[in-house]
Parts: structure tokens; sequence; C-alpha cells
């Protein structure tokens, strides 16, 4: 009875160390090369998530003052087309003039994900990927797109951005 008693306890001291141990290292899923060498990819900060989704509920609710409350005023995006937009005060006129000409745009987040990126000759930077359905326009010139918007988080705001999309498939969609 002893020698189970020692058995058992040996091993739950084990599995508790173990799991200490696997509580102090980061979730590491992933690596960005910075200049030739790896660099962790680990989960990042949660509350994130939710500057996402108060941004996109934001352009869907056509709020633009949450949505520029949300950036930076220095913000930098660079949009799938090659468009660099600088400054949050440009990118909103831009989204007010989108959202004039499609009021009945949307944005339907898929999944999103938060990651440190662990440089180890600079900061590291919290970023949020995102996939979105959109969707614009009317009858045979509605638009339906899939997007990943790539957003850097800086003090609970979006720093930077960049927007990558790729056409929807009919089969998709319907």
């Amino acid at each position: 009875m002893k020698n189970y008693f020692k058995f058992y306890s040996l091993l739950i001291i084990s599995l508790v160390l173990i799991g200490c141990n696997n509580a102090e290292q980061p979730n590491v899923f992933g690596y960005e090369s910075e200049g030739g060498n790896k660099v962790n990819i680990t989960t990042g900060d949660q509350a994130s998530l939710e500057v996402i989704i108060n941004y996109f509920e934001g352009y869907n609710n056509k709020d633009l003052e949450t949505v520029e409350s949300l950036e930076h005023l220095d913000f930098l995006g660079f949009a799938h087309t090659g468009q660099v937009v600088e400054g949050s005060k440009q990118h909103i006129e831009m989204s007010k003039q989108f959202l004039d000409q499609f009021p009945n745009a949307k944005w339907e987040i898929l999944w999103s994900i938060s990651s440190d990126i662990n440089f180890q000759n600079k900061p590291t930077e919290n970023w949020v990927t995102t996939c979105l359905n959109t969707s614009f326009g009317e009858g045979e010139n509605k638009n339906n797109f899939q997007r990943i918007f790539d957003a850097q988080i800086v003090d609970g705001k979006i720093k930077k951005a960049y927007l990558y999309q790729r056409d929807m498939s009919d089969r998709e969609i319907n």
C-alpha cells in the first residue's frame, strides 16, 4: 500500500511541476523572420480582439466616430490595390466616401487571431489577423470579397494595417 501511495504522490507532484513549467512558457505557434533569424510568434493579448470586433461593428453601423476612435492619428494603411493611407483623418474621409456610395456595405468577421511577435532587436508587437467576408453594391453590381485584415494594435488602437483581398466564388456566396 505504501508503494502505491509513494507512486501516486510522485506522479501527482510530477504532473503539477510539468504543468507549471508549461504555463510559464508562451504558446509558440509560428515565427517571423527578423534579419534572417526566426523570432517566435506567440498567443497575443486577447483584449486586442475586441478592438477589431468594435472596429468592424463601427463600419457595419456606419459609425465612423467609433472607427476613428480605434485608430491612432498617425494610422498607416496598406490596401490590396497598392494604395497607402496615411493618417486616420485620410482613412475616415475615404471611408465616408465609400459608405456614401455603398450604404449597404457589410463586414462579417469569420475568424480573428491575436499574436505577439517577440522580436530580438526591437519591442514585441501585437498583431490581430482577421478574415472577413465583405459585400457591397446591389444586383449585378454586388461585390463579394474575402479579406484578410492584418492590424498592429498599440495601446488599444490600430496603428498599422494591411488589407489582402480575393473575389469569392458563387459557390461560397450561395
